[in-house]
């Protein structure tokens, strides 16, 4: 579990995050009460960063309790210093239509829709593909999108209360084993290991990710989210903060996982196979530091700098779903965003694809 807290006095701020860290692994300003506590980004200069290092430094000795009962305590000591404190709770991600993989990608018209599990398929690269649709019609465009491509399609139990409902498609009729069926409903009911590793394998997940998913203590978007390294360099090829551009189905173990960077490799020249051109156009929005902002926004910006210390914008573009379940606009330039500067504080989640 994590949490973050903003922390203002005078017209400077600071984000912390306070996660339970029992063992103390975690880098930290200081461990407390079974959790680390942490800056995001760079302390500020001025009165604030030494308040914030005394402030948490007075919670060395907070006895063993959940990361909400640290916070609620850090929160009282901030605001009796006369900081402003406020818990920051993280947007939930944005829920993308199916309809984005329903189609063959023509550029004049721009990337989507673009489908790159059926792309890993034709590559061998996995054995079935699974959809989640929450309309009839992108269930039904979908279905008829997969048949036209050759592919048995199979509705997999009932239509959830938000209206998700899932498809197994493949190639093989014989990778449909009621096994899957099985693990999609055992999943729905909760974590299941087994179930996890079973459904992973069908999908063409790396072991290692299926493991980290296994053993990540929350699979809910803050968890995702909290679990990312902004800081360090990634390959474009594992994107996945921005859906719209993510080349594979599942979390990375890590933005610097190997095997996701191998498999989104042959799932790209794959799609620049069947659109040449296409491959150019994507990497021109992947290769890009993605941030998620406090509005929910998802950003794709080119800069100077780093968010530690100040990252100014040269362009920036934003991701936004489609709520009438239709392609539209996916990606808008923000030209008032050229110039700004902005810091870890300034968002919620930060990747930085901008590597090799």
């Amino acid at each position: 579990m994590s949490a973050r807290i903003e922390l203002a006095v005078a017209g400077a701020r600071i984000a912390l995050t306070v996660e339970a860290d029992p063992t103390a692994t975690r880098r930290a300003l200081v461990h407390a009460g079974g959790c680390a506590v942490a800056h995001v980004g760079a302390l500020p200069a001025g009165p604030i960063g030494a308040q914030v290092v005394a402030l948490v430094r007075g919670l060395i000795d907070a006895p063993v309790d959940t990361p909400d009962a640290l916070v609620a305590r850090l929160i009282a000591r901030a605001r009796a210093a006369g900081l402003d404190a406020t818990i920051v709770t993280a947007p939930t991600l944005p829920r993308w239509s199916s309809r984005l993989r329903t189609g063959q990608p023509v550029l004049a018209r721009g990337l989507w829709p673009f489908d790159p599990e059926l792309a890993g398929l034709r590559r061998g690269l996995r054995r079935v593909l699974k959809r989640e649709c929450f309309t009839d019609d992108a269930a039904a465009a979908d279905r008829a999108w997969l048949n036209a491509a050759g592919l048995t399609v199979v509705g997999i139990g009932t239509v959830e209360p938000d209206g998700r409902r899932v498809m197994f498609a493949t190639d093989d009729e014989t990778a449909l084993t009621p096994a899957l069926g099985d693990a999609e409903a055992a999943l729905r009911r909760g974590p299941d290991a087994d179930a996890a590793r079973v459904l992973g394998a069908a999908l063409g997940y790396p072991p290692c990710c299926v493991d980290a998913f296994v053993a990540a203590t929350g699979h809910d978007d803050r968890a995702l989210v909290a679990g990312l390294d902004g800081a360090t360099r990634a390959s474009p090829l594992t994107v996945w903060l921005n859906q719209p551009l993510a080349l594979v189905s599942h979390v990375p173990c890590t933005l610097a996982c190997a095997a996701t960077r191998d498999l989104a490799a042959e799932i790209l020249d794959e799609l620049e196979a069947g659109a040449p051109g296409f491959a150019a156009a994507w990497r021109a929005l992947a290769a890009r530091l993605h941030v998620l902002d406090h509005r929910g926004r998802g950003l794709a910006l080119v800069g100077d700098g780093a968010l530690a210390t100040g990252f100014t914008i040269t362009d920036a573009v934003a991701f936004a779903p489609d709520l009438d379940d239709a392609l539209g606009s996916i990606a808008a330039s923000l030209p008032d965003a050229v110039g700004r500067t902005i810091t870890a504080a300034d968002v919620v989640a930060a990747a930085d694809h901008r590597g090799a």
